[in-house]
């Protein structure tokens, strides 16, 4: 099952990246799924239905995700972020979030293994250290959620 969700939000984090470099569009979201899922059909290990819902909900709440990257990114805004680490970003706090099923450190383990998988080293540091401040903030202490 783990690795049924990793690839699963591998190709998320993939459909996120195309919709982004495409100038957020939108109306071919759809497109973009169908053909990443097609790339990875043939070992069959992941869910079709988690890409579309995972997608869909960030991109949906990107206005709001955007603004929670920016309060611990204060150097660096959202919209100057490389567009790899503004999905991963936007992927974990968007789990965090809105998937109160997924234990937080669940989430951020997550991003951070793409992060390994699809960035290099300065990226997995900085990825690594807003979604540590961010568990410091509203997990370590006292286990309070995000607010959604």
């Amino acid at each position: 099952m783990p690795m049924y969700r990793h690839r699963s939000r591998a190709i998320t984090l993939e459909v996120l990246f195309i919709w982004d470099f495409n100038g957020e569009d939108t109306e071919n979201l759809h497109f973009y799924i169908d053909y990443l899922s097609s790339l990875h059909r043939q070992d069959g290990s992941f869910d079709l239905n988690f890409v579309e819902s995972f997608a869909s909900g960030v991109i949906e709440h990107k206005v709001s995700l955007d603004e929670f990257i920016n309060k611990y990114t204060t150097d660096w805004p959202s919209e100057r972020l490389a567009i790899l680490d503004r999905s991963l970003l936007r992927m974990a706090i968007y789990e965090l979030m809105h998937k109160r099923e997924v234990p937080p450190k669940v989430a951020i383990n997550e991003a951070l293994e793409l992060a390994k998988e699809y960035s290099g080293e300065p990226s997995q540091k900085f990825v690594s250290g807003v979604l540590g401040a961010i568990y410091d903030e509203y997990f370590k202490q006292n286990e309070r959620p995000l607010p959604a």
